[in-house]
Parts: C-alpha cells; sequence; structure tokens
C-alpha cells in the first residue's frame, strides 16, 4: 500500500520508564505477581509496596522503571527524605537510580499515601529476573548509612504489560481511569501493514478529567513505531464520569517486521523543564494480530465515528471516448446501534497486483448518514484502456486525516459484472437516495436529412420521490449487434419534475449510413461531473453510473393513420384538411383535436411540420409548422380541444398537377421523421381526412 502519512521507526529519545501515575495495585487483568507486588512493612502499621516495575528498549540500551506506593497508616508524618532506591544486577552491577521530579516528595501525611517512581538506563541485553530492587532508609547507626528495608527480585519472564483483552486502571489527575484496548485492525497492502485500532477509557471517579497529552508507539521485534491520534479532537478530550471513550490511532509499519509480540505503549512526558523531560508510559498492552492472507469483498472497520461493513457488490466496465469507465459499487452498512455519519472514503483501484488506478469518489445526492443498520452505496470510478482485461481487481479504501490517508479496508472482486438489462415494454427502478425514479422506453424514431440521419430513443422517466426534484442527466452509448458503440446524446428538461410525474428525454445519435439500427442496444446511465452526480441539461459529463442496457422496438414506419400522431406529451387527432387554388393563390382548411398528457412536467416536442408536395420532382408548394407550446416562429398554434385554421397562401408560378401528397413530419434538430402521408387533389368541396376519402 502507498499512503501519504510517514512511516518511521521511533527509538524514544528520551528516558522510557514505567509510568507513576497508575493505580496502586494492578487490576485482575494486569499482570501481576504476590512475590513482586509484596508489602514491606516500615511500622506496624505503614508500608511500601512495588506497584509498577518495567523495562523497554531506549536510545541507550533500555531503560528499568520502578514504582513504589507508600502507605502511612501512623499518626505522625512519614519523612521521604529519609528513604531510597537502589539498583544492581544479579552479577553485582550497579546502575544509578533518578526520582521523577514531580514525585519529589517531602513526606507523607498520616492515613495517606505516595507514589515513587525511580528509572534508569541498563544495558540493552538486561532482562528483568537479572535486576535486583531495593529500597533503602538511611541509618548512620550503621555501617554505609543505609539499610536495606526491602528487597524485590522479579520471576523468569516477568512482565508487567497488560495481557490481551485484560485492562489497567491508571491515575489521571488523581482519578481512576480504567483503560483497555477496543478493536485492532491490521491491513497488509503492498509495503506496509497499515494499522487502524482503538482504545477505551473509563473515568471511575465523580468529577470528569482531561485525557492527557499522551504519545502512543507500537513496539515490535524491529523497534518502536510512532501511532497517531486519529480524531485530533481527542487530544483534548475529557473524561466525563462513567462514560466509555474511544480514542483512536493509526499508522504504518514495514511488512518485513513480524507480526508476533506486538505492543501498544501509551506514554505522557513528565518532568520539570523542556530540556529534562522524559517521556514515560502510562501502560503496555499485548496486541494480538490477525492478517488474513485472502481479500473478500465484504470488510469490517472502525472509524472514530464508529464501525461500518463495506461490500463491493459489482464491478463493471462502460465504455467513455477511448477508454473504459471502471465502475465499483460499494454498499455501506452501519453496524452500530446509533446514527453514523457516511464515511468519507477515497479509493484506489488496484489491477492485477502492481497497476493503481485513482479514482473518484460519487455519492448519491442527499446522503448524509446512516440510521442504525441501515445501508447506502458509494461508487468509484477509475479509467482503464479497454483493451485491457485483467485477472484481479482490488478497490483499496482510504479516510483522510489531517494530510494523511488511512487505509480501513481492501475489498476485491475480479469478475466483472453485466450491465442490467431492460427489455423492451418493461420498467427500470432505481431508490437510490436522490434518484428514485422509473425508466420505460416509449419509441424510436429516425429522423431523415439531407446528409445524415438521427437515430433518437423517447423514454419516459418518472419521479418517485415525495418532492418536486430535477430528474438526473443521463449519459451513454448506442451498441450495435457486432458489439460497436457510437455515443448517445441526451435531451432532458431544465425543468423540476412534480412527484409522480415524467419527463420524457431522448437518447440519440448519428449512425453511419452502413450501420443498420437492427438489434441496436442502449446503454445508458446517471451522468457524474468532477463534482459529483449532475442533473442539469446542460452540464459536461465526464462519465456515467448504474448503467442500464435498454432494449428496443422496431422502428414504427406506419404513416396512414392521422388519428393519434403523439407529438411529446401531446396526442393529434388530424380531422380536415382541404385545399383548392383560388385565382393566384392557394386556399387550405386545417383542423384537428389535441390532447395533452398532463403526467409530463418535462419535454421537448411539441410541433408537426405540414408539407403539400409534389412528390415526383420533390417540390413543396406548401409548409407549415403547428406548434402546441407557440414557441415556434411563424408556426401557427394549436390548443388542447378542436383547432381550425383558414390558410392562404400566394401562388407564385403556376404549380398545377393532377395530386399532391399531404406529409406531416417530426422535425429533430433539423432533420425530419413522416408521421403520416395521403395523396390527395385540389377539390374546394373534399375534406380528405374525413375517413370517407
Amino acid at each position: 500500500m502507498t499512503t501519504n502519512f510517514k512511516k518511521r521507526t521511533v527509538l524514544l529519545s528520551l528516558f522510557i520508564a514505567v509510568f507513576v501515575l497508575m493505580s496502586s495495585i494492578p487490576l485482575s487483568f494486569a499482570a501481576s505477581d504476590p512475590s513482586v507486588n509484596k508489602k514491606v512493612y516500615l511500622t506496624k502499621a505503614s508500608y511500601v509496596q512495588l506497584t509498577d516495575a518495567n523495562l523497554i528498549p531506549s536510545t541507550k540500551g533500555a531503560t528499568a522503571s520502578f514504582t513504589f506506593t507508600i502507605y502511612n497508616g501512623d499518626s505522625s508524618s512519614i519523612n521521604l527524605v529519609d528513604y531510597w532506591a537502589r539498583l544492581k544486577s544479579k552479577g553485582g552491577t550497579s546502575y544509578s537510580l533518578t526520582l521523577l521530579d514531580k514525585d519529589n516528595k517531602k513526606s507523607i501525611s498520616p492515613k495517606s499515601s505516595v507514589s515513587l517512581t525511580y528509572y534508569s538506563e541498563v544495558n540493552a541485553s538486561v532482562t528483568l529476573d537479572q535486576l535486583v530492587l531495593s529500597f533503602i532508609k538511611f541509618d548512620f547507626s550503621v555501617p554505609g548509612y543505609e539499610r536495606t528495608v526491602g528487597q524485590f527480585t522479579f520471576p523468569a519472564g516477568y512482565s508487567n504489560q497488560v495481557k490481551a483483552g485484560g485492562y489497567k486502571g491508571v491515575k489521571v489527575n488523581n482519578s481512576n481511569v480504567n483503560v483497555r484496548i477496543d478493536q485492532v485492525n491490521v491491513t497488509k497492502s503492498g509495503d506496509d501493514y497499515s494499522i487502524n485500532m482503538s482504545y477505551v477509557a473509563r473515568n471511575t471517579n465523580k468529577i470528569g478529567v482531561a485525557l492527557p497529552e499522551y504519545s502512543y508507539y507500537m513496539q515490535t521485534s524491529k523497534g518502536l513505531f510512532q501511532l497517531k491520534v486519529k480524531n485530533t479532537a481527542d487530544q483534548n478530550l475529557t473524561l466525563e464520569p462513567t462514560v466509555l471513550n474511544s480514542i483512536r490511532l493509526y499508522g504504518t509499519i514495514p511488512a518485513t517486521v513480524p507480526t508476533t509480540g506486538w505492543k501498544l505503549i501509551i506514554t505522557q512526558k513528565a518532568g520539570s523543564s523542556e530540556t529534562v523531560q522524559v517521556e514515560l508510559p502510562v501502560v503496555i498492552f499485548e496486541v494480538p494480530v490477525k492478517i488474513s492472507n485472502t481479500t473478500s469483498s465484504r470488510k469490517t472497520f472502525t472509524d472514530e465515528n464508529g464501525t461500518y461493513e463495506v461490500n463491493l457488490q459489482s464491478v463493471q466496465r462502460f465504455p467513455w471516448n477511448n477508454d473504459d469507465n471502471i465502475v465499483a459499487k460499494l454498499l455501506v452498512t452501519n453496524k452500530e446501534s446509533v446514527y453514523l455519519p457516511l464515511p468519507e472514503l477515497s479509493g484506489t483501484m488496484i489491477v492485477d497486483g502492481n497497476i493503481n488506478l485513482t479514482s473518484q469518489t460519487i455519492k448519491n445526492n442527499g446522503d448524509i448518514g446512516l440510521a442504525p443498520g441501515g445501508s447506502t452505496t458509494i461508487t468509484f470510478v477509475g479509467k482503464l484502456p479497454y483493451e485491457y482485461q485483467w485477472n484481479k481487481f482490488e478497490l483499496e479504501l482510504n479516510e483522510t486525516v489531517g494530510e494523511d490517508k488511512v487505509q480501513v479496508a481492501e475489498v476485491t472482486k475480479s469478475d466483472v459484472t453485466a450491465i442490467y438489462s431492460v427489455s423492451f415494454n418493461n420498467v427500470y427502478t432505481q431508490k437510490s437516495n436522490g434518484s428514485q425514479m422509473s425508466v420505460t422506453v416509449t419509441d424510436v424514431r429516425t429522423y431523415s436529412g439531407d446528409t445524415n440521419e438521427i437515430y433518437a430513443v423517447f423514454m419516459d422517466v418518472t419521479n418517485n420521490q415525495t418532492r418536486s426534484n430535477m430528474l438526473p442527466l443521463f449519459a451513454g452509448y448506442f451498441k450495435t449487434e457486432d458489439g460497436n458503440y457510437y455515443e448517445a446524446t441526451v435531451v432532458k428538461s431544465a425543468e423540476a419534475i412534480s412527484p409522480t410525474n415524467k419527463d420524457q428525454i431522448i437518447a440519440y445519435t448519428e449512425l453511419p449510413p452502413n450501420v443498420s439500427n437492427e438489434g441496436l442496444q442502449l446503454i445508458l446511465g446517471e451522468a457524474f461531473d468532477d463534482t459529483g452526480l449532475v442533473k442539469e441539461s446542460t452540464a459536461k459529463p465526464t462519465g456515467y453510473i448504474r448503467a442500464v442496457q435498454f432494449g428496443l422496438p422496431v422502428e414504427n414506419q406506419d404513416t396512414l393513420r392521422y388519428d393519434q400522431i403523439k407529438v411529446g406529451p401531446y396526442q393529434v387527432s388530424l380531422n380536415h384538411f382541404n385545399v383548392f387554388a383560388y385565382e393566384d393563390s392557394l386556399e387550405i382548411d386545417l383542423g384537428g383535436v389535441v390532447n395533452r398528457d398532463y403526467g409530463y412536467d418535462g419535454f421537448s416536442q411539441s410541433k408537426l411540420l405540414f408539407e403539400l408536395e409534389y412528390e415526383p420532382s420533390n417540390e413543396v408548394i406548401w409548409s407549415q409548422v403547428v406548434d402546441m407550446e407557440g414557441k415556434s416562429e411563424g408556426s401557427i398554434q394549436w390548443q388542447t380541444g378542436e383547432n381550425y385554421n383558414s390558410i392562404s397562401k400566394p401562388m407564385e408560378q403556376n404549380k398545377y398537377w393532377s395530386s399532391y401528397t399531404l406529409n406531416v413530419y417530426e422535425t429533430f434538430n433539423g432533420n425530419k421523421k413522416k408521421l403520416f402521408s395521403k395523396d390527395i387533389k385540389f377539390s374546394s368541396t373534399i375534406n380528405w381526412l374525413d375517413g370517407n376519402h
């Protein structure tokens, strides 16, 4: 895995010793030994007890540290100036102990206790069971002026670290706080292990206390590696009484480091000045590491907000320009019992183990959070040359923390999921947030021009949301029977669509003259650009997601019916056409009934072109646009209900033939689709559309 956050082995440059501010006796889940933690009585009522001992690596070898708790059960104060600690090896080597500055107290009041922490540098090869620790009292009546009050030795293999699954009580500003590891997630990607883990802290006192500014390290057989706090707000967290607080950590460790014997060391700086400060361990936890050698399509991860499950549902390839868009759909589920925000995930696509593809993250419109147990999808889109065929596909998921990218999961699904197909006369339904809709193909039409033909597909898109909304912009391709692709251009309304109402969209392309539309399929998906999913009709898409392959009907070539001519949301039934020549003018009577489907809020087509043509010579002697919306210059507007117009057109030259053809077209981008055609003759009395001629 390649990440932005730094990885470094941190050998503590300052002395590291056992933290003094722990509870006087280790809790049942922390390591303890009766022979080590024995009480040594100073008087009948007062005693000293070794409550913590540790040995960890340092820049000078190793640092041994020891904490004594002294209880004064007498009625007068104990003078601490009279007491000290000595350390030597069983071989006789003496080590000088230093008392932590903050513990440099003068006396202990009756019926109270204090803790004293001493530390010393020792050889790197030394272990605790090779050391002898003595607690002494200065006594000028004995030789050497020191009298040993108690001596402490350690059994072989002794350690005071918290076992896996255990907890420990520590002192935080005189408050008792129980701490334990909660979750550990270690994943391997590339040359690194990515660590995501958390520990929890519960304040058992009745007053809140601020979490100290701790530092965090992972101890391995190869050294110490620093971890970072994922949520910077946790660095100033207040531990309220009884509340279980979770603090999340992250970092990386080279994959060459063995994963056995890892320990989490939590430290706190202590000392009277910046120059003499030491970094002391608060607690050391055993960290069990389990790394799966296999990557699955489903993983669970935890961040500062909670626990999520991610499932790579599909990986698809959609044509786009000279590449394929690789579209990975990820299902994200809230595994908590409370609402969670949608995680801010980025993705790196890894093809065949070592080809990394950057990807764009696309969320559903309106997705901001997840109910307990709730799910939604996040889509990741990358690009790959369309000729490349992979054997293995992985998606590495990351969250950004500050300037660092933190891997939270890696999922895989190498098989390419086929594009979902909807046959003609069936309805495609989309239920994703912000895109609840139904889509169905209603018609196909070929519009002829002087130099080209436009093949267009009409589709109804129904708003299944409970509020008016602009419906998605679509983008995609037409696919021929032999597997060639031709880009589709989509026309949609710029208006919001009311609930349950429709937008009539048109997807079209210019097919080369040698390409048949027989068996043509339309692949359409929701368009996106660099900002995410788009709805504006003027947007410039850079791809599409959630693509569907729509089956298309055979084009209707019937031009005989004049009673159910469809254009946009209108159905026009022609019922009158009469034409004759009078002197030097052409007299025309034109009539029809218009019905509108008010279920359409969005549409672009609304006009018909009438032409009177002498087809043997392709001469048009009269043309007229009838626009139901009245938006075309020079047009006649027909409204819903009965319409009738008398038209007089000057005849500039003599064009009298025995018969003519009345053609009715729908126009699109300057091209025409013939919807109705009828041969007629000039007559002042005949209505050619009365059903009798």
